[in-house]
């Protein structure tokens, strides 16, 4: 559909959230990291450090613009990343879903045109649907992301009010825009006075050398730039990252108003994580463990999946998206595979057209261990082999 409509979201966090918190289930489907990702030993010495060297601040009230020496940290990883803004411009969040959530609390308006990606996170869907915004989905082609002339066309026609992007390893698609396309894409949304939101909550897993958040290319007044640390920390301690551009201080005063501030005390732990050192080194750990987890899943679908089955081969991070022949009713394949307490997503999920025929699933490589994996992509294939 190439004009914006109002859509109702098609599937819900709450679900998604609540399904991740069974025991019994081998879940393919939450796009949560596994436990062995999380830096468990480093992050107690943190905790432990904001307890017995800051305790009154960690325990106590403080802005809501968020701990500043950890802005100033984070800042700092910014600038080496080719995004220069200061601590003042920045906001720590509960998570990178506050500061997705908060930005578009701000910028949505009823009947607005707003364009995101097709596929989308299906938790930006919920928040857009939610707002009564027009959305005008914009297809991602092939594993570099969308189609830039169709972009420039369809914002020429539409004026679009913002595009809510995930350009580095894109959830669920895994697409990454090289440099040249984000660049670019930046001309087209000043030229059509387009906002711009970056959610970067991959940005770091990605593997390949040389690659620069979208924000590096603009001052601040096109690109809003969001991200956390729950895929490549740990997703309890909730620290998240808005730098709103000029929209700094109303961007605070909405987080104020829905929450005061933040866990303080997992902003204190975290800038002791931070200030340790071994963030990355953890981060090459977490792209090997990730490379060879994508590869085993690859390895699995290939001989278990049915024939014409393709796979996007992302460039980092442990999420697949699993295109399978049209003939398979995908609904009919999800109830199977959970009634064998096996889940994984279901492509439908992603996209803001409920009508539309989608023949293709999301698949976490990382979160159910390697034999879990294994036994849980066996049973999907079987079940859509049965179903080819």
């Amino acid at each position: 559909m190439n004009s914006p409509y109002q859509f109702t979201p098609p599937a819900r966090l709450l679900d998604f959230m609540r399904q991740a918190g069974n025991p019994h289930l081998i879940n393919l489907a939450a796009g949560l990291p596994s436990v062995e990702c999380v830096p468990k030993a480093a992050l107690q010495r943190a905790f432990d450090a904001a307890f017995c060297e800051e305790p009154d601040v960690a325990l106590g009230y403080h802005t809501p613009d968020g701990d500043y020496s950890l802005r100033e940290k984070i800042a700092q990883r910014l600038a080496r990343r080719g995004i220069s803004v200061t601590p003042e411009e920045m906001v720590i969040t509960t998570g990178c879903t506050q500061a997705l959530h908060g930005m578009i609390r701000l910028w949505a308006q009823p009947a607005e045109v707003v364009a995101c990606e097709a596929p989308a996170y299906y938790a930006t869907l919920e928040m857009l649907g939610d707002s009564g915004i027009r959305v005008l989905p914009i297809p991602v082609r092939d594993p570099d992301g969308v189609d830039l002339e169709l972009v420039s066309t369809l914002f020429e026609r539409f004026r679009p009010k913002f595009f809510v992007v995930c350009p580095t390893l894109s959830n669920p698609s895994g697409a990454t825009m090289p440099n040249e396309a984000r660049r670019a894409l930046v001309e087209i949304c000043r030229k059509t006075d387009t906002h711009l939101l970056e959610d970067d909550i991959y940005g770091e897993l990605s593997e390949l050398d040389g690659l620069r958040p979208v924000r590096s290319f603009d001052d601040g007044s096109i690109v809003s730039y969001v991200t956390s640390f729950s895929k490549t920390v740990a997703p309890g301690i909730r620290v998240g990252v808005c730098v709103p551009g000029g929209n700094t201080e109303r961007f605070a005063q909405l987080k104020c108003q829905q929450d005061m501030h933040s866990a303080t005390l997992c902003e204190v732990a975290f800038r002791k994580y931070l200030q340790a050192g071994g963030f990355d080194s953890h981060l090459q750990y977490l792209k090997g463990l990730n490379r060879q987890r994508r590869e085993m899943a690859r390895e699995i679908i290939e001989q278990h999946f049915p024939e014409a089955t393709n796979v996007w081969i992302p460039a980092g991070g442990f999420l697949l998206w699993v295109e399978v022949p049209p003939s398979i009713d995908i609904e009919a394949a999800y109830q199977a595979a959970l009634s064998k307490n096996v889940a994984f997503s279901r492509g439908k999920a992603f996209f803001t057209t409920p009508d539309a025929k989608v023949s293709s699933m999301r698949i976490n490589c990382s979160r159910p261990t390697a034999n879990q994996l294994v036994q849980g992509l066996e049973t999907v294939g079987k079940i859509l082999r049965q179903r080819g």
